[in-house]
């Protein structure tokens, strides 16, 4: 494993590569053999080899932290998220800041303590309202206030997976910013309702999402 020897000696010397980090990065690499991109490794796989509930984060470390060239995607193969190495690159690390408690105590009190996305209120927690970039880092993203927004668990998981693979500016995106784009979401409507506003919206040259905003805002 020379040349994965070779490429740990690259990376930055500022932090610490703990060995959870060297597990996920040995398993990523494979066999020096491995040609990029190195094929990819089930999200289950690295869950059972580092034992950690949170590995994502961790992996997720290495690519802002230390500039690693990991990609994550999800896998039809896997029924769920792979990740790979594209590249024997190491780009300049991207220092990941997080809210200090008094920021975030702003923060969820502007929100009043109430996800931006759902609109579930709930107390802050691991299993609660989170911190999270509307923009990722890895986006390029900043770690200026205005970038932060409350989410409880479930949107920022969810968040996450729609942000692995995607290609839209996040400037355009609903879960970066709800407050401009509107929340997706599912009702359950008549089929009669749902012609009658496909036809409004025909004849007015518009959205069906701008239909239902309509009526509703006139109720």
């Amino acid at each position: 494993m020379k040349q994965l020897q070779e490429y740990l000696s690259r990376l930055p010397t500022k932090r610490r590569l703990s060995d959870v980090k060297t597990v996920i990065l040995k398993r990523l690499w494979g066999d020096d053999s491995d040609a990029f991109p190195k094929p990819w490794v089930s999200s289950e796989e690295l869950l059972q080899l580092t034992q950690q509930k949170y590995f994502d984060r961790r992996t997720r470390e290495l690519r802002d932290h230390l500039g690693c060239d990991i990609e994550t995607a999800y896998i039809s193969e896997f029924s769920g998220h792979g990740w790979r190495l594209n590249s024997g690159t190491i780009a300049p690390p991207q220092d990941r800041e997080y809210l200090t408690e008094s920021q975030k105590t702003s923060l969820f009190t502007s929100y009043n303590y109430t996800c931006a996305t759902c609109g579930t209120k709930t107390p802050a927690g691991v299993r609660g309202l989170q911190a999270d970039h509307k923009i990722p880092l890895s986006r390029c993203g900043g770690n200026e206030i205005e970038n932060w927004q409350p989410l409880c668990h479930n949107c920022n998981v969810g968040k996450r997976r729609a942000c692995a693979g995607c290609e839209l500016e996040c400037i355009e995106c609903s879960w970066a910013f709800p407050e401009v784009h509107g929340i997706t979401t599912m009702v359950n409507i008549s089929e009669e309702s749902l012609r009658k506003a496909e036809r409004i919206a025909s004849e007015h040259d518009s959205s069906l999402n701008d239909v239902v905003d309509h009526a509703i805002r006139k109720l």
